[in-house]
């Protein structure tokens, strides 16, 4: 076994005062991902959140303003790709279709609006829909590479509602094509290469086998991609990893193999609703042709604000220190999500 599950147990002792200043022990855990070493910290809560999300709140107030993304609207409030790059303006795939992003923060930074509904919920996501989009996004990525190979760090990313930092409830992604990578995918891609070269395997190859055997957070499979909780979870709740299995790119994903993986996200996306955790990220991280020691996989982590007064659920731990603070363990997880699969 090459991949390495390292954490520590702490302890902390205080006088409880529910319990007449009598000696408590608690317990965490420092863990450490066994790629990039980034540390997280586990609490085990078992937080649940108490009251469902109210669907309706969230839809009356995204119409208080016109909604770009909304077919009424879509062809006098976004704008087109110049014709060189589309000769279209915009690329359509099924419901799907692909524009320019207003607000740029990549030198190739697109959006894909999913469908036409202004606000969809998890379950009425369809696998077609979900493959569609992805598909979208891989046409708009073939074309933006065989212009520019240097532009080959591709990442697909995916704000699911306001507690994930979207903007618009519209459903919708953002592509991003860059010459330089983010500082995580630069890490992991630089990581995997590092694991390559020191013990002769794959890295998410490693993992698969090894998450396989331990049966503690391996979900399951569906066709081509492989889905477990992260070890050292980023989100304060939990870390799914999708992996595609053998896929060096994104742009080498099948059709058949996008469908897959909308396959497994509508099991997440249940699993999401029946635990009242309305919003979610998600990002897919391509690796490069030819180059075998990375595999795209997505990573998805909800988002949620906690009550009675709607606290952000990311912190300065997050934030500012650069560990994720998390207050459930992902095996306490696995079992209810493992069921769905």
């Amino acid at each position: 076994m090459a991949v390495r599950f390292k954490k520590s147990v702490k302890e902390v002792r205080l006088l409880d005062h529910t319990k007449d200043f009598n000696e408590k022990v608690l317990h965490f855990e420092l863990r450490f991902d066994p790629l990039t070493r980034r540390r997280a910290r586990i609490m085990n809560l078992k937080f649940k959140l108490l009251s469902p999300p109210d669907w309706e709140k969230i839809v009356s107030r995204s119409l208080k303003y016109p909604c770009p993304f909304c077919e009424i609207n879509l062809e006098k409030m976004t704008p087109k790709f110049p014709s060189r790059l589309i000769p279209e303006g915009r690329i359509k795939t099924g419901e799907a279709i692909v524009l320019p992003n207003f607000m740029p923060y990549g030198e190739h930074n697109a959006i894909i609006i999913f469908s036409y509904e202004h606000f969809v919920k998890p379950s009425g996501f369809s696998e077609e829909v979900l493959a569609n989009g992805f598909l979208a996004a891989q046409h708009f990525l073939k074309i933006v590479y065989k212009k520019s190979p240097k532009n080959k760090y591709l990442t697909i990313n995916w704000n699911y509602l306001p507690p994930s930092g979207a903007s618009l409830i519209h459903p919708h992604l953002h592509l991003m094509a860059d010459r330089d990578p983010s500082d995580y995918h630069g890490l992991i891609l630089r990581r995997g290469k590092r694991f390559w070269k020191k013990f002769k395997v794959n890295y998410w190859s490693d993992l698969i086998i090894e998450e396989k055997k331990r049966q503690e957070r391996f979900l399951g499979e569906t066709g081509a991609v492989s889905w477990l909780l992260d070890f050292a979870p980023k989100g304060m709740m939990f870390d799914v990893i999708g992996i595609f299995r053998d896929r060096l790119s994104f742009l080498e994903v099948s059709s058949a193999e996008f469908y897959d993986f909308a396959c497994g996200l509508k099991k997440i996306f249940h699993y999401l609703e029946e635990n009242n955790l309305i919003s979610f990220n998600l990002s897919i991280f391509s690796g490069i042709k030819e180059k075998e020691y990375f595999w795209t996989h997505a990573r998805l982590v909800p988002r949620f604000v906690i009550p009675p007064m709607d606290t952000s659920d990311i912190n300065f731990i997050s934030l500012l220190h650069n560990e994720s603070l998390s207050i459930i363990k992902p095996e306490e997880v696995c079992p209810e999500l493992k069921a769905l699969f």
